[in-house]
């Protein structure tokens, strides 16, 4: 555990965490911002907690951190201003009348998910303004190296947190006992082509002819109401999975939830076309579960042929259907994986018919889950951020010319709040339009 000055500086601000992230809210970026949370509590870093909203039905979710938010309103800043969302919402909370960030003096640090391998050009202003980037995944870190090759980029590897009483209650969901039960879940605000459940549906009807009833396939969508026209891309899941075996559940679901589901299904199946981090694949392997994923991006960092089963793939065009930044004019031409459905459904075929093979796999994986949190729970790159903090102090020309460049970015506020008030009214009436 790191030591802590008794007290700082005269005119210093206290060494500690001013974490600004989506802490209650339902989504992937709001599970990660509080692991991080976790991290700095366990290691006995001051922090303050600002929540922020992922958008309409998703704040307020998880209240795990609601007393630390709380109180939070009452403390000083601190020395780290901790950006634990992605910097195109970053520039948000740069809002120079209501005095939410104090950015003059502080050590500014961002972690960024992204899925793609280059970054979109509205991110590289904003991470270029940043003392330092904290790259949760080694794929996530080379888009943002081949972006900025000067920014001071740190490896920050992820790792889950999970509650210590989720136990499997399949009688909850209709799973009977001898039933092998293969589970994908996603968000339907994540990109439904990325993600991909079109591949997972086709690989399990590939590998299981209709006589075996002794399968199934849970597909688990996430955030379905929160925007307008979601529910066309539901419609056509459910055209796909046309077998009785093949369940999709699209009712809202608290964290705990998903999880009990992942601990009282049998195998975890994620045919994603890219993924930042791939957290419901660490989610998984923590609960015990053998994982069958596409072998790209970033689940690479802690998926191999000892503890999942690595599906091959082709690289090919990017397609996206739900995220702007996806397409040509956000981030330029791009290509993703397209996993291979035969390999992935020989997989499956190859765990409901052998389940020494799974307590084989789930075991692996739950042992290297947990070797990651551990590794996770020190801390260690929270202690190069407070040696950092001296630079800061000293007032260094690269923390100089960020400091300029973030001031710039808050001049630009009003003109982006506006854009996005528009942008917004737009989506929202082509999504009725098109519900």
């Amino acid at each position: 555990m790191p030591a802590r000055p008794s007290r700082p500086a005269p005119g210093v601000a206290e060494f500690g965490f001013n974490v600004y992230g989506y802490l209650t809210g339902n989504l992937g970026l709001g599970v990660a911002a509080r692991n991080t949370v976790r991290t700095l509590l366990d290691n006995d870093y001051p922090v303050r907690l600002t929540d922020f909203s992922p958008g309409p039905g998703m704040q307020g979710q998880d209240l795990t951190l609601a007393a630390q938010i709380d109180r939070g309103l009452s403390l000083p800043a601190y020395a780290v201003n901790l950006f634990h969302l992605n910097p195109d919402q970053m520039l948000f909370l740069l809002d120079p009348w209501s005095g939410r960030v104090t950015l003059r003096g502080r050590l500014n640090v961002g972690v960024p998910f992204w899925e793609l391998p280059q970054l979109p050009a509205s991110w590289v202003a904003p991470l270029a303004a940043l003392d330092v980037i904290l790259a949760p995944s080694q794929y996530v870190g080379r888009a943002i190296a081949a972006a900025l090759p000067q920014a001071r980029v740190l490896p920050y590897p992820q790792a889950v947190h999970l509650p210590p009483d989720i136990v499997p209650d399949r009688s909850r969901f209709g799973f009977s006992g001898p039933q092998t039960v293969f589970v994908m879940s996603f968000d339907l605000r994540s990109d439904v082509e990325r993600k991909n459940p079109w591949a997972a549906v086709e690989a399990f009807l590939q590998a299981f002819p209709p006589h075996r009833s002794d399968v199934c396939l849970v597909i688990k969508a996430n955030n379905v109401e929160t925007l307008p026209g979601l529910g066309r891309h539901l419609h056509r899941l459910r055209q796909v999975a046309q077998d009785a075996r093949v369940r999709v559940l699209d009712g809202p679901m608290s964290y705990r939830d998903v999880l009990t589901l992942y601990a009282s299904s049998d195998v975890l199946v994620s045919l994603h076309r890219a993924e930042g981090l791939g957290l419901s694949l660490l989610e998984a392997m923590s609960l015990g579960k053998p994982v069958v994923a596409t072998a790209y991006s970033g689940p690479m960092d802690f998926i191999n042929q000892s503890n999942a089963c690595l599906v091959g793939y082709d690289l090919v065009p990017v397609g996206a259907s739900t995220q702007p930044l996806y397409g040509r004019s956000g981030s330029g031409a791009q290509k993703w994986a397209e996993p291979r459905v035969a390999e992935a459904a020989a997989w499956m075929a190859r765990l409901a018919d052998v389940p020494q093979l799974r307590r084989q796999l789930g075991e692996q994986a739950k042992a290297d889950a947990a070797r990651r949190a551990q590794d996770h729970d020190r801390g260690e790159v929270f202690a190069q951020l407070e040696h950092l903090v001296q630079d800061t102090q000293r007032l260094s020309l690269a923390h100089q010319r960020s400091q300029r460049r973030l001031a710039a970015l808050a001049r630009g506020y009003p003109w982006r709040l506006a854009g996005r008030i528009l942008r917004v009214g737009w989506r929202r009436t082509v999504g009725r339009l098109f519900a």
